[in-house]
């Protein structure tokens, strides 16, 4: 019997609605909204109105619904008890999410990290298929760190949510965390822009739109400014993937997020393995990592949501 799941996943701008296949990986249907931030009431209205059209669609089909998974960014605990999104979700501080949407709609809720989801979603349907060891970064508005291990998350609580914050050069830009030269601020989406500025981007092109997407795609065509911009922001990423590799050992490292694309213009499919230095001291001496650029993309936090059910 065909067994579905509802799949939600908080983003910086938009949530993503889906109705997940758990047997197949398969969104079968999808809806996309406005991340609401200030009011509760309206957040709960927006995202239940999108689960109870789920919810008739698998009634008509008379297939099981298992439940409402949601990957929330921000410490959750074991209850579904949102701790905080600092400030991102302004209602949603010591939030029982999950219960809320348990009461609205009579299924069970599951909640969890948003890039810890995002990993579950690449273990199980993504790059990461096949792998036991799986690290997701999801490059985006932040930096995203997520960790699997034969297909299942490393741990029931996201202890380590916050591993995006380590500094790795000296500056004096401070982070929203407190710690300067932190890694996330350094590749995640402003982190590109604050390069830019300092290599007067804006100046020397008014014309171009200011966003990673534009200087990656400009990088693929040649402009030696955005080549630049680019190597800087790979160095920094680099930095951090060979960290990663020393913390967590995985067998595949997936980057994820709107930055994921633009790298895989600016390398290539086959050149993305320079990301890490093999030649660095490893875990252990046969050991090799490879990385791959998501294929799921926006649906992977939607899989993994989901996947909190399969």
């Amino acid at each position: 019997m065909k067994t579905l799941a509802v799949g939600i996943d908080i983003g910086g701008t938009r949530t993503k609605i889906g109705l997940v296949n758990l047997n197949t990986g398969q969104v079968e249907d999808m809806l996309v909204a406005p991340t609401e931030t200030k009011e509760g009431d309206r957040f709960l209205h927006i995202i239940g109105e999108a689960i109870s059209q789920f919810k008739r669609k698998a009634a008509t089909e008379q297939t099981f619904l298992a439940g409402i998974g949601i990957g929330v960014p921000g410490f959750v605990f074991a209850d579904g008890t949102v701790d905080s999104t600092y400030g991102f979700l302004e209602f949603m501080e010591d939030y029982p999410l999950s219960d809320k949407i348990r009461q609205q709609h009579d299924l069970p809720c599951r909640v969890d990290n948003d890039a810890r989801i995002v990993a579950l979603g690449e273990a199980i349907y993504g790059q990461g298929r096949g792998c036991s060891r799986v690290l997701v970064l999801t490059l985006g508005t932040g930096l995203g760190i997520g960790f699997t291990i034969d297909g299942k998350l490393d741990g029931p609580l996201p202890f380590a949510h916050m591993g995006g914050h380590m500094s790795i050069i000296a500056n004096d830009f401070v982070c929203y965390c407190g710690k300067t030269g932190c890694l996330e601020s350094l590749v995640s989406g402003a982190g590109i822009g604050r390069i830019a500025t300092r290599l007067k981007w804006p100046q020397k092109y008014p014309d171009l739109p200011f966003t990673a997407e534009v200087i990656f795609a400009q990088k693929h065509n040649g402009n030696p400014d955005a080549d630049a911009i680019v190597e800087e922001y790979i160095g920094y990423l680099k930095t951090g993937i060979n960290n990663y590799v020393n913390l967590y050992a995985p067998d595949v490292i997936v980057l994820g997020g709107g930055i994921a694309k633009g790298l895989r213009a600016a390398f290539g499919k086959n050149n993305i393995d320079k990301l890490h230095n093999p030649n660095l001291l490893n875990p252990y001496k046969a050991y090799k990592a490879t990385i791959a650029i998501s294929e799921l993309e926006e649906q992977a936090g939607i899989l993994g949501s989901a996947a909190l059910f399969k």
